[in-house]
């Protein structure tokens, strides 16, 4: 674990040093082929609750994920927000009919919408 740390610079350290002059449990880590997972305990004091009402619409946003086809759609229209159904179906190699209906469900996601004309707009990503 030491090489992990020692080429993640001092990050570790600092975090360590952070929860013991908080005085609070030091985190606990498990290194994966590839990553180092941490998991920090917090003490029930510094808990912070949410009321339900929070909850519920970061629940629904969070449940709402984009599709692996949508992802793809969102990538394209990231590089040229003026790409037509046409074109993007083009590029993607599916129907326009199927693009679509991609574009409607992330319309109504709340992801992307369409500034101007069918013909000359374009695709805004809401962020």
């Amino acid at each position: 674990m030491a090489g992990f740390i020692e080429s993640w610079g001092r990050g570790i350290e600092k975090i360590c040093s952070a929860c013991r002059d908080e005085n609070v449990p030091q985190p606990e880590y498990t290194v994966n082929p590839g990553d180092i997972m941490i998991k920090f305990t917090a003490p029930e004091d510094r808990i912070i609750r949410v009321n339900e009402k929070v909850n519920d619409r970061v629940n629904k946003k969070v449940n709402e994920r984009v599709t692996d086809p949508e992802e793809k759609v969102l990538q394209l229209l990231s590089i040229d927000p003026g790409y037509t159904v046409s074109k993007l179906a083009e590029k993607l190699s599916v129907s326009r009919k199927t693009i679509a209906a991609h574009l409607k469900k992330l319309k109504e996601k709340g992801i992307i919408e369409r500034v101007g004309s069918a013909r000359s707009g374009y695709w805004k990503i809401r962020k």
